[in-house]
């Protein structure tokens, strides 16, 4: 086993090579004309690659779903036989655990290209404890015996990453989210939390935190106690995210990744919540890295009943601005629930509807499925595969086609990129490293928190403050889902107040209010009501709906729990917007006391008792451990 001064040494001198081919190639960048040379043999060189070194695609999803789910760090060369699933590594990077699980594995999930000689990776993180690398190795045992009892029910596009992530036919009691890859991202985000940058940087994020919402709330006289106690939860739930998306900043190995989730428990793991920036209770959100220089494409399938929204969006950059999106409705599938998209720097062909165009500082694909009904709708199954692209290279490793500037300039240069594949990867990323790198990502969340805390506080349009309890007609925001509307805002309520909403909504054949606290992150929703969409709403006569946002239940159907908070923020989406219809979305909004409340209430305002609000819980709750299932 390398020692640590040993492993950092490696890990140092081949970060200074990557800078002395980054150095080379942007001296060269100079001369348009032997750029444009060296560019062009940089491409046959690249050809020739493909059948020689066998480099290509090595960041397939059909490689061991332990080496995608963690980012494979392995070093180019190697056996370039595809039918030997022996791995080539360095004797001091072995483990039992890493030996035990290949036999797991086995060649049935997985799938290499002639290009694949990187399926041999070690693991990036070599558990410190031998008892957690013994639970990972269980887990997957587990995972391993429940795919093949679902195997009589697989497509003949079943993609290549894994058992788990392949277009199979779960059943119920299983949840399609519980991949290898997903266990394994959630295990090495728990450890990356808990280095020394990532501590050090929550810090940071505290007191940031705590000065935007000081300055952004002061119409309501700042944060109250019950939020100030859940700002380290919510920075908590921001770390985790950040080190589940460094995972994924590397293009040439992608996985698919669940993450801006819920906490939740399943496999003998207590996971914790990764939300932010108004998560939506009703959305799954997955992510994929990708980069303009590879080609990739996604397969996945619905297996029951459809979600009410789904969306493929190509992120730019580490802010996640959207590019392109390919909605559920666009996507072309077959009469069995499944889809192919092939995802590449190209236009689509004419035609052509499953495709999505990347960008040279595409970053990242998030797909959504929202759930209007939780029993019935499940999340679909999803993987990726890359088809073609550079050798996977520390530069990739290290998320540098994400970093601002650098990496769209050499997405654009094949030069570059020719010359950065030239450093290959580390087997094992040093802890620290992912840590530092996690810590860069949520160093982002002192502007980003203040942005989407001003879309509350803010009248985008006008630039004027906005004062509490009041909520605007949606409109079009550029933080958010392209292909949404929202309507944004703050509360103040006493514990017998509330905030009577009433929505019309327009051409949104989908929309929910869900409650969030201050810091822009939804709270226990699975056990309170604490968001209802229109599916679980009841809707007035005349197709309108009104609900009653409090502290304090008031026994209506409609209500929107606080979660106990007096404090909070709201962001009402509209989604699957029917865009030949010009009757747009409306939202009103009125603070009254609980008192007087049945007196502004809609005569046909539905009421519940004590037990038919329990059975409404119930019904919640039982539908939200679908998500989990295991």
């Amino acid at each position: 086993m390398a020692t640590k001064p040993a492993l950092y040494g490696r890990y140092i001198g081949r970060v200074g090579a990557l800078a002395v081919a980054l150095g080379i190639g942007a001296a060269l960048a100079h001369g348009s004309a032997i750029a444009s040379a060296d560019d062009t043999a940089s491409s046959s060189d690249s050809a020739a690659a493909a059948d020689t070194t066998d480099a290509d695609t090595s960041a397939t999803a059909g490689a061991t779903t332990q080496d995608a789910a963690e980012d494979r760090d392995g070093v180019d060369g190697g056996d370039a036989d595809t039918d030997d699933t022996e791995p080539d590594v360095e004797p001091e990077y072995e483990t039992d655990a890493e030996d035990l699980s290949d036999e797991i594995d086995g060649d049935d999930h997985r799938r290499t290209t002639k290009d694949d000689v990187e399926d041999s990776s070690t693991p990036d993180d070599e558990t410190d404890d031998a008892t957690e690398e013994s639970t990972t190795v269980s887990l997957r045992r587990e995972i391993a015996a429940e795919t093949v009892s679902t195997s009589s029910a697989a497509t003949a596009t079943a993609p290549t990453s894994s058992a788990a992530t392949a277009t199979v036919s779960v059943a119920a009691t299983t949840s399609i989210l519980g991949t290898q890859q997903q266990l394994e991202a959630e295990a090495i985000a728990s450890r990356t939390v808990k280095t020394l940058p990532v501590q050090l940087m929550k810090l940071v994020l505290a007191a940031g935190w705590l000065t935007t919402a000081q300055r952004e709330y002061r119409e309501m006289g700042g944060i109250d106690w019950k939020n100030f106690w859940h700002l380290g939860r919510s920075i908590d739930e921001y770390a985790l995210g950040a080190a589940f998306q460094q995972q994924l900043l590397n293009p040439m190995r992608p996985t698919v990744v669940a993450q801006v989730a819920p906490p939740h428990s399943w496999y003998g793991k207590d996971v914790k919540g990764s939300r932010i920036l108004y998560d939506n209770p009703d959305t799954i959100y997955r992510f994929m890295g990708v980069n303009m220089t590879s080609t990739y494409v996604i397969r996945g399938q619905f297996t029951g009943e459809l979600p009410a929204d789904t969306n493929f969006s190509v992120l730019t950059g580490l802010s996640g601005i959207t590019a392109d999106n390919l909605s559920g409705r666009e996507l072309l599938v077959e009469p069995d629930g499944s889809f192919t998209i092939t995802v590449s720097g190209d236009a689509a062909a004419p035609g052509q509807r499953n495709h999505l165009q990347l960008t040279p500082d595409t970053t990242l694909i998030a797909v959504r499925n929202t759930l209007s009904d939780w029993s019935t709708q499940p999340p679909m199954s999803l993987a990726i595969e890359r088809l073609s692209g550079p050798r996977d290279s520390l530069f990739s490793q290290l998320g540098g086609f994400a970093i601002p500037g650098l990496g769209p300039a050499v997405t654009r240069s094949p030069l570059l990129t020719a010359l950065v594949s030239l450093i290959p990867p580390m087997k094992k990323t040093p802890p620290i490293v992912r840590g530092t790198f996690t810590a860069v990502v949520m160093a982002l969340g002192l502007g980003m928190e203040s942005k989407y805390i001003k879309v509350a506080t803010t009248d985008a349009e006008t630039g004027e403050r906005v004062q509490p309890n009041e909520l605007r007609n949606p409109t079009r925001n550029a933080e958010f889902l392209a292909t949404q509307l929202q309507s944004a805002g703050y509360f103040e309520l006493a514990d017998d107040e509330a905030l009577v909403v009433t929505i019309e909504p327009g051409n949104a054949r989908y929309f929910t209010v869900p409650v969030t606290n201050l810091w822009t992150i939804t709270d226990n929703y699975w056990d309170e009501q604490t968001s209802l969409n229109n599916a679980q709403a009841v809707a007035d006569p005349d197709g309108r709906f009104t609900f009653v946002i409090s502290p304090t239940d008031p026994g209506v159907y409609n209500w929107v729990s606080t979660g106990g908070f007096n404090k909070g923020t709201v962001s009402i989406r509209f989604q699957d917007l029917d865009l030949t219809s010009s009757v747009t979305p409306t939202v009103s909004a009125r603070r009254v006391s609980l008192a007087a409340l049945n007196a502004v209430l809609p005569p046909t305002t539905q009421y519940v008792t004590a037990a038919a609000r329990q059975q409404q819980l119930a019904t919640r709750k039982a539908g939200f451990d679908i998500r989990f299932a295991h």
